[in-house]
């Protein structure tokens, strides 16, 4: 691989073994919960590697309508072709599209740039550029501190039209 990209084998000393998957605390119910009021699919950056090792989908059945691996789509977030393509496969728009998401450099821009709705999930305040990046997008995101709160906000708000579109990070 080193000899095709023009690269040293020198310039990576160490395999890349990123840390296994696991879902958050409570996602199977959240998405119980979510999948009675709207569809939701998930869409993922895990590579084929770490899918042999967990079925995201399984972890996540019943209650999904289709899990979307960036590996087999061709595009990862924050790559807004990725919230496009996931959109387009089920018939959706961006616009109609809300990404529960906890990375805001990973998946709520990706999400603004498709033209989609996010919903992120962080405990922690945003950060001044964060809250720039925000007031850009009137009304595409919202922002709650925990799962249990975006799964209260879905609940509440979120009309039978929208695809939830779900990060499988958390």
């Amino acid at each position: 691989m080193c000899a095709a990209l023009g690269i040293a084998p020198s310039a990576f000393p160490q395999d890349h073994c990123p840390p296994g998957f696991s879902l958050w605390p409570g996602a199977v119910e959240a998405v119980a919960r979510i999948a009675r009021v709207v569809p939701v699919v998930t869409l993922s950056n895990v590579s084929h590697w770490d899918e042999q090792e967990t079925d995201v989908a399984a972890l996540l059945a019943p209650h999904l309508r289709a899990h979307h691996p960036s590996w087999q789509l061709g595009f990862a977030k924050p790559d807004p072709r990725a919230v496009e393509t996931v959109a387009r496969l089920h018939g959706r728009d961006p616009a109609e599209v809300l990404h529960v998401c906890d990375s805001l450099d990973c998946d709520v821009r990706g999400a603004l740039a498709a033209g989609a709705h996010a919903l992120w999930i962080t405990s922690r305040p945003p950060s001044s550029e964060a809250l720039r990046l925000l007031a850009n997008y009137p009304g595409r995101v919202t922002v709650v501190p925990d799962l249990t709160r975006a799964v209260e906000h879905i609940e509440q708000t979120v009309l039978p039209s929208t695809q939830v579109i779900r990060s499988s990070t958390p």
